[in-house]
């Protein structure tokens, strides 16, 4: 059961910064609104949310303890995230390029692109820097909500599967509000230059951070 209320609510005030802060899950999100859609977001946003609660309960329940151990495996988590970073933004930034679709018998399908699914937006939260540095830094310093280490790990994985889907809901809506500029002409190209610049700025932040 929880032991501390009030650790418990600092790490619901945690969850919230961290989750709503840029970072590369929200401007991808931001990104995947914009081209696809809030409805074809969603399985992006579950993605990311049981990705990293299946990712702060492992290093809870020992993982984080390896990683101390051995701190070149999140040196080399670093190099691989922003790799992907990078391949992401070229990949919107090449789409600026491409030309305008002819048929549009199935807008949703522009130039054979799509966003995440589930499985590839929980798949990323283990190459993704921020997720790492946010479930080491909550296990860390939020360990007093449970002294049972199963009881910690079921608690902070709820805290942030309640709380993640609703920060990234924002950038969503965001990406929802910018999607008017991405279905015509210039606009859409600059909107995808725009994404692309975001995220590649992102991947520069990876790899010269602490």
């Amino acid at each position: 059961m929880i032991e501390n209320p009030s650790a418990l609510a600092a790490l619901a005030t945690f969850a919230v910064i961290a989750s709503v802060t840029p970072g590369p899950n929200n401007f991808m999100v931001m990104a995947s609104s914009a081209a696809f859609g809030w409805r074809r977001t969603v399985p992006h946003i579950a993605g990311i949310t049981g990705g990293f609660a299946i990712m702060i309960s492992s290093v809870v329940l020992g993982l984080g303890v390896m990683l101390d151990a051995y701190p070149q495996v999140l040196t080399v988590v670093r190099i691989a995230g922003a790799a992907w970073l990078f391949w992401l933004a070229w990949q919107l930034g090449r789409s600026a390029f491409a030309p305008a679709a002819e048929n549009a018998a199935d807008p949703e399908a522009k130039d054979g692109s799509r966003p995440l699914s589930m499985i590839e937006a929980a798949l990323f939260q283990w190459v993704n820097p921020k997720s790492w540095t946010m479930a080491l830094g909550a296990s860390a310093a939020y360990s007093g909500v449970a002294s049972d280490p199963m009881m910690r790990a079921a608690v902070m994985a709820l805290t942030f599967v309640l709380v993640a889907p609703l920060c990234l809901s924002l950038w969503a809506l965001a990406g929802r509000g910018l999607s008017a500029l991405t279905t015509q002409g210039s606009s859409a190209r600059w909107m995808s230059l725009l994404m692309a610049a975001l995220v590649a700025f992102s991947a520069a932040s990876v790899l010269i951070g602490p």
